[in-house]
């Protein structure tokens, strides 16, 4: 048979319909089973057909007394809209997931209780107002979300040491950045911490790294710190260890930083935090760092999703626009 079938110059003129009405009759063998499938009459698939036979100028079908044959060139019409239609119909199905067919998408986050708290929410009217057809919905909470499954999470931001899985795509928001002692502006301001050795005559609000770890070092939450941070930034004050060993350190422990800067923020003591979480509050004047004195904080925040889903727009938009907002607060 000698019909141009890949001839792109035939494409804007071949009947969409009359094609889904071949691929039908051919996979059925009838034009009675393609006329249910598509619900519409046999008269009319068979009307469609002999059209596209003209349009081509060739027989697709012999029929026969008991239903239908494919010809040569039918049957290597066939295996063109076969895989042509359900490469479709699969492509349709993934935009009608994501939301995208009717002018709207579904972006689900996981974020870390303190990141979420303390810098995302603040912050993400600004991504919604440049992308109002993406709805939010954002979920906190210490575990660590599965985001190469079928969670329904597409994106989650982490705080750990990275490496999240080979089939996840993560970026580091931030360089290792500190930790940092904060308080109320009336406690720093009372002359009650003189020196780093005051602290100790204060609640120290006490933040403690989730139980959940991946590998032994992963952190799910945004703790911050350990119990032990506070003998870490006492050290490196200068406090020699005999003094930090014997010193009773008073304080609630809390489950996450944001609830330890929220409280340091009322004035219930002093807290550690990574300055990521802090430097909002200290630059409204809700919270003042009393020392210049830090520790490295010994992990980072990172964004994180499934890799092969990197190019749906999103997921791509969320990505871009995150990245901007850490590189605008990288100087926190």
């Amino acid at each position: 048979m000698n019909v141009p079938m890949t001839d792109r110059r035939l494409l804007p003129t071949l009947p969409l319909g009359a094609l889904r009405a071949f691929d039908a009759a051919a996979r059925h063998g009838s034009f009675k089973a393609a006329a249910l499938e598509l619900s519409v009459t046999p008269a009319a698939v068979s009307h469609q057909i002999k059209g596209l036979e003209k349009r081509l100028g060739t027989t697709l079908f012999d029929r026969l007394n008991r239903g239908l044959r494919l010809t040569s060139a039918g049957q290597r019409l066939a295996m063109v809209t076969m895989e042509s239609f359900t490469r479709l119909d699969a492509g349709l199905r993934e935009l009608d997931a994501s939301g995208l067919t009717n002018g709207s998408a579904m972006l689900s986050i996981s974020a870390a209780p303190s990141i979420a708290a303390k810098w995302l929410v603040p912050r993400l009217h600004r991504f919604q107002a440049a992308h109002p057809a993406i709805e939010l919905r954002l979920q906190s909470g210490d575990a660590l979300a599965d985001v190469t499954s079928g969670s329904g999470i597409d994106v989650a931001l982490r705080y750990g040491t990275g490496h999240y899985g080979a089939d996840v795509s993560e970026t580091q928001l931030w360089l290792p950045g500190e930790i940092v002692v904060v308080c109320a502006p009336t406690l720093a301001q009372g002359g009650s911490l003189g020196s780093p050795m005051d602290v100790l005559h204060h609640p120290l609000l006490r933040t403690s790294l989730p139980a959940r770890r991946e590998a032994g070092k992963q952190a799910a939450g945004g703790a911050g710190t350990e119990l032990g941070g506070w003998s870490a930034w006492l050290a490196a004050a200068g406090i020699d260890p005999a003094t930090i060993a014997s010193s009773t350190m008073r304080g609630p422990l809390f489950g996450s930083s944001h609830l330890a800067i929220d409280a340091a923020a009322a004035g219930r003591g002093l807290a550690l935090a990574p300055r990521i979480l802090v430097a909002d509050d200290i630059a409204a004047g809700r919270l003042v760092e009393p020392f210049p004195i830090a520790v490295p904080d010994p992990f980072a925040y990172w964004l994180v999703h499934a890799t092969r889903r990197a190019a749906e727009p999103s997921i791509r938009a969320f990505a871009r626009w995150i990245k901007d907002e850490a590189l605008r607060t990288s100087g926190a």
